[in-house]
């Protein structure tokens, strides 16, 4: 197991995430009132910090687009539909759905993988199929969703495969009355073995595995924002498990926080050691100007509740929090 310092803080923060869009939709389903009153809080020692990768980071969040292979700092983030009503439509029947099942580090296809849709937990499953194993086609799956209940608009997908571990897609949304295209990521169990490898880390498979990415209004990949396992939501209060970044190059690959203690430029991170359980928030905060720099005042910009067992890996892609 990796080693946390047993300092427990609880940053009593205001909110503001969930979203459309991106590589592919994958955004968290918002039903909670905005509070969008963060307070000040003080700044937390990287080396003292209960969660190592969840310090105050030293500038406001910034846009970052991939060219020719490398990524590119544009600008501030974008974060004016932060706490605009959710896009996101009501359920009205079944929706279409195909795809390919893909491995997490590599890209190929992987056959012969059980894909099961849920709506409000893995135990509500509201359509199930398998991916192809034929060469020419491996990886691929077609499926029909089921209507969602109502006030629930995104779907969570369980996958479970040979040699991977058993892995949650969080937070798909597809418009309702049209046929979607979707490409699912497993993770193997070598890829979970080497994430906490690159860093130095031995993997405890009591444990979970997350990752991600942080998007902001124009699906921009994010950095300078941090990471963390929330007990609760809207607020930190530190649920366990470490957070790092990964190294944005060629081969993003996570890394020591003594080389980034918050997200690189290609928005993507993981938290590991998390423990399990069925009421994590997984959060991101920020700041979003320089006034909020200045005045230590961090934003809540992303979160999504992250329920997971032991041996399981979780991945998401966030957009800013909406109501």
């Amino acid at each position: 197991m990796l080693a946390r310092l047993p300092l427990v803080i609880g940053l009593l923060l205001g909110a503001c995430s969930g979203g459309a869009g991106d590589d592919p939709v994958d955004a968290p389903p918002i039903d909670t009132p905005m509070l969008d009153a963060p307070v000040d809080v003080p700044a937390i020692d990287a080396q003292l910090s209960p969660n190592l990768g969840f310090v105050v980071p030293a500038a406001v969040t910034k846009a970052n687009i991939e060219n020719a292979g490398a990524w590119i700092e544009v600008g501030d983030a974008d974060w004016s539909c932060l706490g605009t009503p959710s896009p996101d439509q009501p359920s009205t029947g079944t929706i279409a759905l195909a795809g390919r099942v893909r491995d997490f580090q590599t890209g190929n296809g992987v056959g012969n993988a059980t894909i099961t849709a849920w709506s409000t937990a893995p135990g509500s499953s509201v359509g199930t199929t398998t991916s192809s194993e034929v060469a020419v086609t491996r990886g691929d799956y077609a499926m029909t969703l089921d209507m969602l209940p109502s006030g629930t608009r995104r779907y969570g997908f369980s996958l479970s495969a040979a040699s991977y571990l058993d892995t949650r897609v969080l937070g798909r949304y597809y418009p309702p009355g049209s046929p979607a295209t979707d490409d699912l990521v497993v993770v193997s169990e070598a890829t979970a073995l080497a994430l906490p490898a690159f860093i130095g880390l031995e993997r405890d498979p009591a444990t979970a595995l997350h990752v991600g990415t942080m998007l902001d209004c124009q699906g921009r990949h994010v950095s300078n924002a941090v990471v963390g396992l929330s007990l609760v939501p809207t607020t930190y209060v530190d649920a366990g498990g470490q957070t790092f970044y990964f190294s944005a190059g060629s081969t993003s690959l996570p890394v020591r926080h003594v080389v980034e203690p918050v997200m690189n430029n290609d928005g993507r991170f993981t938290v590991l050691d998390a423990p399990p359980g069925d009421a994590l928030h997984l959060q991101v905060w920020g700041f979003r100007t320089q006034a909020e720099l200045a005045a230590g005042t961090l934003t809540l910009l992303g979160e999504i509740a992250a329920p997971s067992e032991a041996n399981q890996a979780i991945t998401m892609t966030l957009h800013p929090r909406r109501t």
